[in-house]
């Protein structure tokens, strides 16, 4: 469910009404008239969710869903189990993106976090918590019940968007920008870093469709965020960095991402949506990793390798596409040796 300090939602709706509104197709017997609160991801949705599967790899994770309602491609109707009830339309990414308009209709407008756009606002909400010892500069701009924890140091041009709590002991550099967050102690994030903006969320058509960013970014404590990065809040869940973890300049994590404890990304290095990685692991510069992967435990990613599919724990990567680090080196000799044998000079000479 979207975090109510910081999203508004409209609701409930019955059934019918939004599969109208989606184009989407209610089977015959099904409780026209039955409510649905709210629109939230497979693995923790409740009695009155409406959740969806948009890849046919999270089909299996319907059987055990509490979920009301599901929407699904019209191929994948038949794997649905009989306890929930199946709206069945062409595309169901862009019919969760409509559906979830409906239920948070001012985060469909991508916005600016609120209290950013404010003229003559005060630089501190007289409803923001601020905690002992802390260090605020003239400029700095703290929305409606946001929390600041003590010896907390905030340099010129930080904003502090509404309800964010900020951990104790905590250093934001200049221009840093906070919204939709909630961080741990110790936490240092560096100059012109952006926490809690927007995912790349649209389903395409002919008009791509904005998907409202619900979630959250969580960023446990000790961790260090270095300048210019851009870490997006989930889509529904949440985007969590784990405790201990040190990212370089110009880092980005997209929606959904899930990083570990204590790991180490260097600069210039992505991540896509809905990416778990593993404690421990190391990303190198300007490495790339595609969406709904993981990666296990102490996985190292050499710099620009593109890895586009998951490994376990204890794996070195490299190369484009990323594959083990023995195998890209063997590949790399015998092209070298191919090279010689031809009589022509390699790239090395």
């Amino acid at each position: 469910m979207a975090d109510p300090r910081f999203f508004t939602r409209a609701g409930p709706f019955k059934i019918s009404d939004i599969a109208l509104q989606i184009g989407a197709h209610l089977p015959s017997g099904a409780d026209a008239d039955r409510l649905i609160n709210d629109i939230e991801d497979i693995a923790t949705a409740s009695e009155g969710n409406l959740c969806f599967v948009t890849n046919k790899k999270y089909l299996p994770q319907l059987i055990e869903t509490r979920a009301a309602a599901v929407l699904v491609g019209k191929a994948q109707v038949g794997a649905c189990p009989p306890h929930v009830i199946t709206l069945a339309c062409d595309d169901p990414y862009m019919a969760m993106a409509r559906a979830a308009q409906a239920f948070y209709p001012e985060a469909a407008l991508a916005r600016p976090m609120p209290g950013q756009m404010q003229a003559g606002a005060p630089a501190v909400h007289p409803t923001a918590r601020i905690g002992h010892n802390c260090e605020i500069a003239d400029s700095v701009t703290i929305c409606a019940n946001a929390e600041i924890g003590d010896n907390t140091y905030l340099a010129a041009n930080v904003v502090i968007g509404e309800g964010v709590a900020l951990g104790r002991n905590c250093t934001l550099g200049a221009g840093v920008v906070v919204g939709y967050s909630l961080i741990g102690d110790r936490v240092t994030i560096h100059s012109g870093s952006r926490i809690g903006q927007c995912g790349f969320g649209f389903a395409p058509g002919k008009a791509h469709v904005k998907v409202p960013q619900l979630g959250r970014v969580i960023i446990q404590a000790d961790v260090e965020v270095g300048a210019n990065c851009a870490i997006d809040r989930g889509t529904l869940g949440d985007t969590i960095v784990g405790e201990g973890s040190k990212l370089d300049n110009l880092v980005h994590l997209a929606h959904n991402v899930v990083l570990g404890r204590h790991v180490f990304m260097a600069g210039q290095s992505g991540i896509a949506g809905g990416t778990h990685i593993g404690d421990y692991c190391q990303v190198g510069g300007q490495a790339g990793i595609y969406g709904h992967l993981t990666l296990g435990a102490h996985v190292v990613v050499g710099a620009k390798s593109s890895v586009t599919r998951s490994f376990p724990d204890n794996t070195q990567l490299m190369g484009i596409p990323a594959r083990p680090a023995r195998e890209f080196l063997r590949e790399t000799a015998s092209l070298k040796r191919l090279g010689k044998s031809s009589g022509k000079p390699t790239f090395s000479e």
